[in-house]
């Protein structure tokens, strides 16, 4: 009885760890430092183009305070498989994530923060083929979250369902711009052993053909980006 209430503690824990991965991080202070812009390969459709760039703010916070900036590192070899590098900084943010661009969608292998990593077994489908995402679209899918801590000395696994819902199209005015977007529901609900729903998230994104996501699901809206108005973009 002692270690099953242990292993529902340890559920518990490890299912907050996946919110805690997926919900906002606190704010602080954020310093300029130099970048190197490299972004010369038009921007496809769902952008992940080595130099791709975007600066996030919470829903009504100043523009002058610290931005969160994503930026796409480009290519990397990740398990004897090239993956394409996002790194995440800013607002008490410090994260890089690897994802493929394929045929069948957007997919998330892994996220690194913070002296911990995230690896998603199978994958993380974020986005549909591109001649699918419309509204009424909805996919999903089951994965095993393994966390590494402490060097690898840590290691825990919890599974998880998800759903994506497409469930509206509309025009949006932002600092960044006007912008056509899809407003995507996003929903995960984690298990304990014994199969039993220890914990639910239901967050929203606003996605935007060929400029990418405008509104995260931590609730940061998109305020600047250089691939607004690059080749093959159509924007402005």
């Amino acid at each position: 009885k002692v270690g099953g209430m242990r292993r529902n503690a340890m559920a518990v824990t490890l299912a907050s760890l996946l919110l805690a991965l997926l919900a906002a991080c606190t704010p602080t202070t954020d310093e300029r430092r130099v970048e190197v812009e490299q972004l010369t390969d038009p921007i496809s459709f769902y952008p992940f183009q080595a130099g791709a760039r975007w600066e996030y703010l919470p829903d009504r916070a100043r523009l002058t305070d610290p931005t969160t900036v994503v930026q796409v590192l480009g290519p990397t070899v990740v398990g004897n498989e090239v993956w394409v590098a996002w790194h995440t900084r800013g607002r008490g943010l410090d994260q890089t994530s690897y994802r493929q661009v394929r045929d069948g969608g957007v997919f998330l292998l892994r996220e690194e923060r913070l002296g911990t990593t995230f690896t998603f077994d199978p994958p993380l489908q974020e986005f549909p083929p591109q001649s699918q995402l419309r509204v009424g679209a909805s996919w999903s899918g089951s994965s095993t979250v393994r966390l590494s801590a402490d060097g690898g000395k840590q290691q825990h696994a919890l599974r998880f369902d998800y759903v994506y819902t497409v469930v509206d199209q509309r025009t949006v005015t932002l600092p960044a711009g006007e912008f056509d977007v899809f407003v995507i529901d996003f929903t995960t609900r984690t298990f304990d052993d014994g199969g039993d729903v220890t914990e639910e998230l239901t967050q929203q994104t606003w996605f935007a053909p060929y400029v990418g996501e405008v509104r995260t699901r931590t609730g940061q809206v998109l305020v600047g980006s250089n691939v607004i108005g690059a080749p093959g973009t159509g924007t402005r």
